[in-house]
């Protein structure tokens, strides 16, 4: 078993999602990636799948030129998913709102996970006003509203299962990015008149916007697979989507990672409607 493991671990460039990468040398005029002078070469099919990333996400044009969207990803020290994301925001008018999100997305969780059965009944009832049926990503805005009408202490962060340096620490991100995404327009909150679902459905639209390319389908058998490469993927257990989530026939997710019982388990999900995807990237989904 040792002879078939690797003496030394493959460097990050090597491993990860070379999109940020690829989208901040063009930002700085190297259009050639491979001509550029790196420590470790990543392989042809990381450069290939950053660049299809980046195209799907209308980063670059399809002779791999940034385009002017990308220009404006590029300002954004965020991955392209997420800028994409914000930049939409402009657009639809959820901006205040969608910026809770990135925010959340650039931190540890903000909630604990109970591990005894009186904390379950306690987090249960702590999440009535938190939680959104649709998932984590307007629960993510859902406790960022709430704690900026009245800011949670380090008591009540304890009594609601809340992690308190990660929600200051979330709140600190999204001043940050506020300043990037007013280059691009008015930072404006959802109009208080619309009904709760329309600002949830406007919330993940944004959402999908930007992660379409993670993007899952229930299937037959009850158990979820990404559209593209058909996984089989599973729900993490500490997202609103695994307990009070309403079923969804689609999804999309935040990130991937190895279950503590194998398989792919997914976190920072969503429940999503599928003409959303074709109207968001037909393109993509073509």
């Amino acid at each position: 078993m040792a002879k078939k493991m690797m003496v030394n671990t493959p460097p990050e460039i090597q491993r990860n999602n070379l999109s940020p990468f690829i989208l901040t040398l063009k930002a700085l005029g190297i259009h050639n990636i491979l001509s550029f002078d790196l420590i470790s070469v990543p392989s042809v099919s990381a450069l290939c799948q950053g660049l299809e990333s980046l195209y799907a996400l209308g980063a670059i044009d399809d002779k791999t030129n940034l385009t002017k969207l990308g220009n404006q990803m590029a300002e954004f020290p965020t991955e392209p998913r997420v800028s994409r994301m914000l930049l939409e925001s402009i657009i639809v008018g959820c901006s205040s709102e969608v910026l809770c999100v990135a925010s959340s997305l650039q931190v540890r969780t903000l909630f604990y996970k109970p591990r005894t059965q009186a904390q379950k009944i306690n987090f249960d009832s702590a999440m009535v006003d938190l939680m959104d049926s649709s998932g984590d990503h307007v629960t993510f805005v859902n406790l960022m509203k709430i704690n900026d009408e009245t800011p949670f202490t380090e008591e009540d962060c304890k009594e609601n299962f809340v992690n308190y340096i990660a929600l200051k620490r979330a709140s600190e991100v999204r001043a940050q990015l506020s300043k990037f995404l007013k280059q691009y327009g008015k930072i404006a909150s959802m109009d208080i008149t619309q009904s709760s679902e329309e600002r949830s459905a406007t919330i993940r639209k944004c959402v999908a916007a930007g992660f379409f390319t993670n993007a899952a389908k229930l299937g037959n058998d009850g158990h979820y697979y990404s559209i593209r490469g058909k996984h089989m993927i599973n729900i993490s257990t500490t997202s609103a989507l695994y307990k009070y989530g309403l079923s969804s026939e689609y999804i999309v997710f935040g990130e991937t990672y190895d279950g503590m019982k194998g398989g792919i388990e997914v976190r920072n999900c969503s429940s999503i409607e599928g003409k959303w995807l074709r109207d968001l990237a037909p393109h993509y989904w073509a």
